[in-house]
């Protein structure tokens, strides 16, 4: 589990114009003035209405941000929105996923 100062903030406020899509989620990018980057999972009903479902998700882009944490550039807020296309697979394949689209948008090291 990520340490509270790495979480997202609910008053966080996000522009429309850093706003990437994949297949598999929208990532929303905000700058901070922080030396650390922080980050959001939301998963809505309408992927699936069990909670367990939708936290199944958020633990399986967790791990992928946790392993990797030193290699994501400091000093971003990324919120990721996650579409229904993530329920059918594994960690390793959401976690090659993730960092792909944050290698996309060179926000690795």
């Amino acid at each position: 589990m990520l340490k509270k100062k790495y979480r997202l903030l609910k008053e966080t406020k996000f522009d429309r114009k850093d706003l990437y899509t994949s297949p598999f989620f929208v990532l929303k990018l905000a700058k901070n003035e922080k030396s650390f980057s922080r980050f959001g999972f939301v998963v809505s009903k309408k992927i699936d209405k069990r909670a367990t479902v939708r936290n199944r998700i958020k633990r399986q882009i967790r791990v992928c941000i946790e392993d990797n944490f030193d290699k994501i550039k400091p000093g971003h807020d990324m919120l990721f929105i996650l579409k229904k296309q993530t329920l059918n697979k594994t960690t390793k394949e959401i976690g090659e996923l993730t960092l792909g689209e944050l290698r996309k948008q060179k926000l690795l090291l």
